[in-house]
């Protein structure tokens, strides 16, 4: 009985250490909560994003961003930048968030 009980004990402390570690990994690859940010980008001219006519952005969290941006649709949008041809290795910005810290404040 006491042996069954050691191996209750010690399992459920390995399952807690492997759970620890495996949210910690988690963590670093950027997917705790709170880490999923995308770029609020408000244009002064309403209905139309191209880059001359952005006056703003701000890099949120992506549920704050989305929140702004549905007050008014036409001057305001969320984007991740994830695909822009101007983000990745070798291109203008590293990432989506360099991009829209940088990018339209030149």
């Amino acid at each position: 009985m006491k042996a069954i009980i050691c191996a209750a004990v010690a399992a459920a402390c390995f399952l807690g250490v492997s759970s620890q570690s495996m949210a910690q990994s988690n963590n670093a690859k950027g997917s705790a909560p709170g880490q999923d940010r995308a770029c609020l980008v408000t244009t002064g001219t309403p209905g139309v994003f191209n880059d001359t006519d952005i006056v703003d952005s701000k890099w949120l969290p992506r549920k704050a961003a989305q929140a702004q941006a549905a007050k008014d649709p036409n001057t305001m949008m969320v984007d991740d930048y994830a695909d822009d041809p101007l983000v990745g290795e070798g291109k203008d910005y590293a990432t989506g968030e360099e991009l829209c810290n940088e990018h339209f404040n030149n």
